[in-house]
């Protein structure tokens, strides 16, 4: 697992090109690349061509994604959010200036990101994170 919502399942075996992966019980995931969903409790089998790492999204996760960056200097922004529905999700973006000890001192900003599966709707609190109205860059998938 990397964090709660990432499953990551990489080949270790040069010249392998599929695996077995456990995806755990109690929640669906979603392949991260084709967006099939999956029950969990089961091992699938899964295609890991070089250029393909498999990563699975725990169902009810709230994924932001990032613009493309040229350099460290440039400050990060919110290219896409994906939401993975299935259960109700949570995600706390964090950003302060990346490059002094401002942060210490409390400059920073969070943004609380609320995934609600029933009424199926993203809400936000907090620091605006994006500047592109909601329905612009959130994508929820299956939908």
């Amino acid at each position: 697992m990397f964090g709660p919502a990432l499953l990551v399942a990489p080949v270790t075996e040069q010249g392998v090109t599929s695996r077995t992966v456990y995806l755990p019980a109690g929640t669906d995931w979603y392949n991260y690349w084709t967006n099939e969903r999956v029950h969990g409790g089961e091992a699938i089998q899964v295609n890991a061509p070089i250029d393909t790492l498999p990563l699975f999204v725990r169902a009810g996760s709230v994924l932001p994604l990032g613009e493309a960056l040229e350099s460290t200097n440039q400050p990060q922004k919110i290219a896409r959010l994906r939401v993975y529905p299935g259960a109700d999700g949570e995600f706390a973006l964090y950003q302060d200036d990346g490059k002094t000890y401002a942060y210490e001192k409390g400059d920073s900003r969070i943004t609380r990101l609320y995934w609600n599966d029933a009424a199926q709707q993203l809400t936000h609190q907090g620091a605006e994170a994006w500047i592109k109205p909601d329905s612009e860059i959130v994508d929820v998938i299956g939908r």
